[in-house]
């Protein structure tokens, strides 16, 4: 039953994600009526899509709790054939919801990637989030002390992202200064589940030098990683900017980013920590990913305290006084 639940949150939590990760466009914000109806039956749509998959997920749960089940049963029952034969047809259900998924997955995708509403300028507007439209994530992450100090809570939203995001064919984890996690050979690691779980393993200990900049970090994942034929997102993972200016670092990343042109695969996203108690200046990392995301066709997601100090109201406060 532990493991029955397990899943199901587990599916809960990925449906939240992806409604946080859904596929952009160009902002525009003059919608007519029509354009407003058609947006709202598209997100309907989205909406019974994700509902479907969800449920074929719980069901899979569900068919595994009675497989165990079975298989408990089979090892003390001697009638082994009857045992085997419902074993067999609840792997075989199993591998048949697997596929359904799978389909399902697809559809969604589809959806999500074909909803655009146009307006009476022919201009695209989409749903906002982070875009998932590329094929490879590479992570640019700040490994210095003040993000070892949350390091638990850095590696918990990776772990989410990498394992929601759709249809990732692979992906890279670098040091701000360029360090590649397994040595130097940018070879894509596989999106698997026990890929991705071996990452994270390998965070909790990587401790390389770090100067809370991603310059050298995206300098080489363009470098190394991109290709014109491939689509590419870098995630810019931190929580300080210790540099005094902003101009110089989007000059930079400019530099590195111009040669692959307007029409180059290449998106860069960020996702900034709250760290308040060791970061120098977050505020600048905020300000600076903000902007860089918006140059380069991403979004900078603020990730903030697990457990939030509640907001006190007082109906009992004296007005102030404006008089001189």
């Amino acid at each position: 039953m532990v493991a029955f639940l397990d899943v199901i949150a587990c599916g809960f939590g990925a449906v939240v994600l992806l409604v946080l990760i859904l596929p952009v466009g160009d902002f525009t914000n003059d919608l007519d009526s029509d354009g407003l109806n058609q947006y709202a039956r598209a997100q309907s749509d989205l909406a019974n899509q994700v509902d479907i998959n969800n449920e074929a997920r719980v069901e899979i749960a569900g068919l595994k709790v009675m497989l165990q089940a079975s298989l408990d049963q089979a090892r003390l029952e001697t009638d082994t054939e009857v045992s085997r034969s419902e074993i067999e047809s609840l792997r075989r259900r199993i591998s048949i919801m697997k596929s359904v998924i799978t389909s399902q997955r697809g559809i969604l995708k589809d959806k999500m990637m074909s909803v655009s509403i146009k307006t009476d300028r022919g201009l695209p507007s989409h749903f906002y989030g982070i875009p998932v439209d590329s094929d490879y994530l590479a992570l640019v992450i700040d490994t210095s002390g003040s993000m070892q100090k949350i390091r638990a809570k850095v590696l918990r939203t990776l772990s989410d992202i990498l394992k929601n995001y759709p249809d990732l064919k692979g992906f890279q984890v670098l040091s701000d200064q360029g360090e590649f996690l397994f040595g130097n050979e940018p070879a894509w690691i596989s999106a698997e589940e026990s890929s991705i779980d071996d990452v994270i393993r390998r965070l909790r200990s990587w401790n390389p030098y770090s100067n809370s900049s991603p310059i050298e970090g995206i300098e080489v994942a363009v470098r190394e990683l991109y290709q014109p034929n491939l689509s590419l997102g870098i995630f810019v993972v931190g929580d300080d900017y210790t540099g005094t200016s902003f101009d110089s670092f989007l000059r930079q990343i400019n530099a590195i980013t111009s040669p692959i042109g307007s029409t180059g695969q290449l998106r860069i996203h960020a996702l900034g920590f709250h760290n308040e108690q060791y970061s120098q200046y977050p505020d600048r990392f905020g300000r600076l990913m903000q902007v860089l995301t918006f140059n380069h066709g991403g979004a900078f997601m603020y990730v903030g305290e697990d457990k939030p100090e509640p907001i006190k109201i007082s109906r009992g406060r004296t007005r102030p006084s404006f008089e001189g």
